[in-house]
């Protein structure tokens, strides 16, 4: 299967129109809550977004930038490679990659099935609480359910997903086995501008035949 396009799914799914929760909240909760609200667009809107490419990607950049926590995740990405990069270059390359991903797989948002949902199996506080793993499967109209977590962390009084888990396989994980090898030979910058300028095609793949 393609990861990203359930990664991106996935965050849709738990995205609202603010600040995701605060930390005293249940985050499975909110996904439960705002999932059906961002289902019911898609199903609405598909048309439009079919016809209108370009709100489709406003659509999805917006979404995305309120519920990720975009330079932390960045910086796990980057793994050793951020303890050398400053704070702009992370947030570069942070920027960098998610607007490649948007241009590229935005669309995926169209095959999202009308009838999907999102069943919440729950959650668990890690850290003494500071990050929540929230444990769902987004169950189709065809094919087996996609087993789905969520990583998230309070950020100055605010749920922010910073790591998505889809059927074991982290995007963390997936991006930073990828990027590691090209920053070492390339550098980070130059990295950072491939990936903005569309040279660097990201491998959502899981290689996982079965799917």
């Amino acid at each position: 299967m393609k990861l990203f396009h359930v990664l991106l799914a996935s965050v849709l799914l738990l995205s609202t129109p603010h600040a995701i929760a605060a930390p005293e909240g249940s985050a499975s909760a909110l996904i439960e809550a705002t999932s059906n609200r961002i289902l019911t667009q898609i199903k609405e809107r598909r048309d439009e977004f079919k016809a209108n490419d370009a709100e489709l990607q406003r659509f999805v950049r917006e979404e995305m930038n309120q519920v990720l926590d975009q330079a932390y995740t960045a910086r796990l990405v980057l793994g050793l490679h951020s303890r050398s990069a400053s704070p702009a270059q992370i947030d570069a390359f942070g920027k960098a990659l998610s607007g490649n991903l948007n241009r590229r797989y935005a669309k995926a948002l169209l095959e999202v099935d009308g009838d999907t949902k999102v069943k919440v199996l729950g959650e668990t506080a890690l850290r003494g609480g500071k990050i929540i793993r929230a444990k769902t499967e987004v169950v189709r109209s065809s094919g087996a359910p996609v087993a789905v977590d969520y990583l998230f962390r309070d950020v100055n009084n605010e749920w922010r997903a910073f790591d998505l888990i889809v059927e074991g396989i982290s995007y963390v994980q997936t991006f930073r086995s990828q990027f590691d090898p090209l920053i070492r030979e390339k550098g980070l910058d130059q990295v950072t501008n491939d990936l903005q300028e569309g040279r660097i095609e990201v491998d959502t793949e899981t290689h996982d035949s079965s799917h």
